[in-house]
């Protein structure tokens, strides 16, 4: 464990604190600025000028209104998987051989 009154583990604390504080801060502008978009598009402002007034490329106001919101689930697979068919599967081979040894006991052994 580090000495905690080591003026240089101070720092790096405090920077550390300070890099995170950093981050929350630009991701919650960056939701309003999402907002304030949004409500500009569903007034009737194009995008090629809510683009212009955020300074960023048109491409990126479709991205930046289509993200998920951060109360939204998002679900990790887009499309779901098919259930495989009853019988269909191959049988699975076992992780561990089982090996003949003295007296005709087995012992398993790596496969």
């Amino acid at each position: 464990m580090p000495d905690m009154d080591d003026e240089r583990i101070k720092r790096i604390m405090v920077a550390a604190a300070d890099l995170e504080n950093a981050e929350f801060e630009r991701d919650r502008l960056a939701l309003v600025c999402r907002e304030a978009v949004e409500r500009a598009l569903d007034a009737g402002v194009s995008r090629e000028d809510a683009a212009a007034a955020a300074g960023i490329a048109e491409s990126d106001v479709e991205r930046l209104v289509g993200a998920p919101r951060a109360d939204e689930v998002v679900p990790l697979l887009t499309a779901k998987p098919a259930p495989p068919a009853v019988g269909a599967m191959a049988p699975v081979p076992p992780a561990v051989a089982l090996m003949p040894m003295d007296e005709g006991r087995t012992a398993a052994a790596e496969g």
